[in-house]
Formats: C-alpha cells, structure tokens, sequence
C-alpha cells in the first residue's frame, strides 16, 4: 500500500482514535486476510477501549476462517508469529508450522512446547531448522518429544552443526558487514526452481542421469535439501539415495511426492534402511497396498517393519511371498505363520 495509506496509519497506531475504534470493531469494507491483520495489530493498541473492541471482534471469527488465512503464502508474518501461541488449538498452529513464511523464532518458541504430532510437523521444514538451530535446541528440551524425533534431531546437529572446520565459516559468515550480507544469499535462495535447469541435458535416461548427478555434487547438502523438498521428479529419484540421511530423508517431506513415487522407493534395494523404515513407519505412505508389497518383498526392508505389513497383504500375496527365496527366511517363515492363522480363523 502506499505511504499515507489509511490502513498503514491504523497499523503504526498514528491512525485517529474513531478510525482505529472502527477498525477493531470490523467495520472497514477491506478484505479478510487485511482486516485480520489490522485486528491483530489494534490488539497491542495503547487505548484500552481499542485492544478490547478488536479482542471481541477477532473472537468472532471461525477457527477455519483463520486457519485460511494462516495457510496463505502472502500471509502476513505478523499474524503468523501472532497465532504461534500454544493457547490457539492445533488446527490454527499445524497452519503456522506449515507456511513456510513463520519466522523461525516464533517456531522455535512452538518447538519447546507444543505435542509431538506438531513436532513432527515442524521437522518437516528440514532448511528452516538448519537456518534456526534455536528450534533443534528447544526440540530436545520438550518433554512431548519421541525418540524418534530426538534420534533425527541429534542427526541433524552431527551432520551440520558439529563439524569442526564448520567453526570458520561461522566465523567468517559473522564477520561480514551488514552491507555485504547479500552475498551470503545464494546458499539459502528464497525461491526454489521449479526444476534443476534441466535443458540442454542428454535425452537419454542413463545419460541424464549422470549429468544431474554431476549437478547435484556440486550442491551443499542445505541446497540438495531444497532440491529434495522441491525439484522435479527425475531429481528426488536420484536425491532419495543419497549418503547423507537428512538429504535423502528430506526427499519423503516433498509436498510434491506421489504415491506411486513411494511405491518405487519402497522397492529400491540401492535405498539406506532408514528410508524404508521412515516409510514402513509412516500411516500415510502404508495406506497404498502397492507400498506395503513393496516392502514386504524388499530384502533390504528392516524385520519389524516386513512383519508388521505382512497381516494386510492379500491370502495370494502371501502364498507368493512364503516361496519367495528373494527374503529373508524370517520374513518367509512369517508369512507362513500368518497363512496358517487366517486359515484356523476362516475354518
């Protein structure tokens, strides 16, 4: 908006009295996510009268109806450091983690707080932690925290954050003048490319690949993290192998994953362990039949998690899978114990 703007005077409170008392009161014809904003900042106004009429005001609104807002990119970020309370309800704060525009102190001030399922929300976000270590620090100190999230918390700080040669760049990143700050920048690019400047690569597939891959290992692991989250198709196929844990773990928080792309990882046998693990673990990646085939005929798929899949995989699946010279003998013998129970069960 432009400078002199009403609604600018109304949020930098220089606004007259009877303006600012008919904003909290709703009564401006602007739209939601700007009048939201304005009751939000009416609410630390220095007249009394004012901060109650825009409490009363906003308690008006739905839980959905902010929750809209929350969820919009354009949202601004004082309304998301706002609603990063954990007075509000989990709808409202699973919104504020998952725009990627809360700052990172407001999440870090959620992380020491708020239940586990948020926490595993928040480590969705894998660059937003490595640019606010405050968030992993105040993870460990949650009491809601699982062992799971701690186990990945504390690989996160020994791959970025416990290197020794790590301590210079600090140094040097804090070293740089306020005015040359900018030049730091291309390591944390705020708007991720929708792909990997593929054209002009090979159309063949095996050459393509390689070419990509020479891309991807002139990457720090934080921008193939970005690449993982973001990039194309072709790329997380790739990303999804990689040595470094949190890289290729960060593959499987893509909002763009599809199932049939879990279904594929789900049967690679070039995967780490941990990749099947996290997907055997997960109920939204197990919800596919495809997946749990995938891996339960995977060799490579940890033991508790083949068996736990093996009771809902179909009598004929199982029939094939008890023959299956492909698994290990254990994952046989458990199917054959589960064909014999449905069978007493049907009798």
């Amino acid at each position: 908006m432009p400078d002199g703007d009403p609604l600018n005077s109304i949020r930098d409170g220089t606004a007259p009295k009877a303006l600012r008392l008919i904003a909290a009161r709703g009564l401006i014809p602007i739209p939601p996510s700007e009048m939201l904003e304005i009751l939000v900042c009416l609410l630390k106004d220095s007249e009394p009268e004012i901060s109650s009429e825009a409490d009363l005001t906003l308690s008006g609104w739905t839980e959905s109806e902010i929750c809209a807002n929350l969820k919009n990119r354009d949202c601004h970020q004082l309304l998301l450091s706002h609603f990063a309370s954990p007075e509000y309800s989990d709808a409202l704060l699973e919104a504020v983690i998952l725009n990627p525009k809360t700052p990172g102190p407001a999440i870090a001030k959620l992380a020491s707080q708020v239940s586990v399922s948020l926490l595993d929300l928040i480590m969705i976000n894998r660059v937003r932690l490595l640019e606010f270590p405050d968030i992993l620090e105040n993870i460990k100190h949650n009491p809601s925290s699982s062992l799971q999230i701690q186990r990945i918390v504390r690989e996160i700080e020994s791959e970025f954050f416990s290197k020794k040669e790590s301590a210079p760049a600090i140094e040097a990143q804090s070293a740089v003048p306020e005015s040359d700050s900018d030049a730091l920048e291309p390591q944390y690019p705020e708007d991720v490319p929708e792909d990997l400047s593929l054209e002009g690569l090979p159309l063949d597939p095996a050459e393509r690949e390689v070419a990509i891959l020479q891309r991807l290992s002139r990457m720090t692991p934080t921008q193939k993290i970005r690449y993982a989250m973001f990039g194309t198709r072709e790329v997380r196929a790739i990303l999804i192998r990689d040595t470094n844990k949190t890289v290729a773990k960060s593959v499987l928080q893509s909002p763009k994953l599809s199932e049939s792309e879990i279904g594929a990882f789900a049967a690679m046998r070039n995967v780490s362990e941990d990749i099947l693990r996290e997907i055997g673990s997960s109920r939204t990646m197990t919800r596919s039949y495809n997946v749990i085939q995938s891996l339960v005929n995977n060799p490579k798929t940890p033991f508790q998690i083949s068996q736990r899949m093996l009771s809902r995989l179909v009598t004929k699946d199982l029939m094939l899978i008890s023959r299956n010279r492909g698994v290990p003998e254990s994952v046989r013998r458990g199917a054959q114990r589960t064909l014999a129970n449905r069978m007493v069960s049907n009798a």
